[in-house]
């Protein structure tokens, strides 16, 4: 299971695709923000360019955790599960291998759009704060990883494709990782409250502020990671 879980890491790094969907895409859309736009974020205390880098971090790092499911996809659509089950290959070595691969897709974005907030935008936090964001992004965005394992073994092809980008999307605007929380309507800020791309911001937006995460916050975000793996392993048995 070691040497496939290498496989899978390998594989998705030297993926040209992979690297500026995951990298280039939210910088761009940073620079977009920040650059060209300049839309300050009503009611919200702090530097637009540090939000805003929080915001684009989180939202590259979805990607990277939520379309490992389209890779599932693809395999599954191609035959290779079938391959796979004729050899020393436990059946949870290849859900933990994606799970894996998902995860670590989630670092090239946020270390990305960090370093053009320091580079590019004269972002300045204390030392201590930029690992501080790169974990606590990271660990905001692994029920995305579970929700792709879900969708993948639910989908094939094209369809999951369009499945998880309309949610990619949809999740994104709702949890204020494209404008702020604070300009939504009442009723929809408290359901983007409870979504998981909002509760995965919030853990760097109160990071800039020298703010430790909530535990409301965490317990919100605990409970989309159980339930997405819980679907995620119902849909892989039932796949099986």
């Amino acid at each position: 299971m070691g040497a496939y879980v290498r496989l899978e890491l390998r594989r998705g790094f030297r993926s040209p695709v992979n690297l500026v969907m995951l990298t280039a895409f939210p910088v761009a859309l940073y620079l977009l923000w920040t650059k060209v736009l300049n839309l300050a974020p009503q009611g919200r205390q702090g530097d637009l360019a540090a939000y805003t880098m929080v915001s684009m971090a989180t939202y590259g790092a979805m990607a990277g955790a939520l379309f490992i499911g389209n890779t599932i996809a693809l395999e599954r659509g191609k035959g290779w599960l079938r391959q796979l089950a004729v050899t020393p290959l436990p059946a949870h070595g290849y859900v933990t291998a994606k799970l894996l691969s998902g995860a670590a897709g989630a670092l090239p974005g946020i270390v990305a759009v960090l370093a053009a907030g320091a580079l590019l935008s004269d972002v300045r936090l204390s030392v201590g704060t930029w690992p501080a964001l790169v974990a606590l992004i990271w660990v905001g965005v692994l029920p995305f990883a579970a929700l792709g394992i879900a969708f993948g073994y639910t989908l094939r092809g094209p369809a999951a494709t369009l499945a998880m980008t309309a949610v990619y999307f949809g999740l994104s605007v709702l949890g204020g990782l494209w404008l702020p929380v604070e300009t939504m309507p009442e009723g929809m800020r408290v359901l983007a409250e409870y979504s998981p791309a909002y509760q995965a911001g919030s853990l760097g937006w109160r990071a800039l502020d020298g703010l430790p995460p909530t535990w409301s916050g965490l317990g919100v975000l605990t409970a989309w990671t159980l339930g997405f793996g819980a679907l995620g392993l119902w849909c892989y048995r039932r796949s099986s």
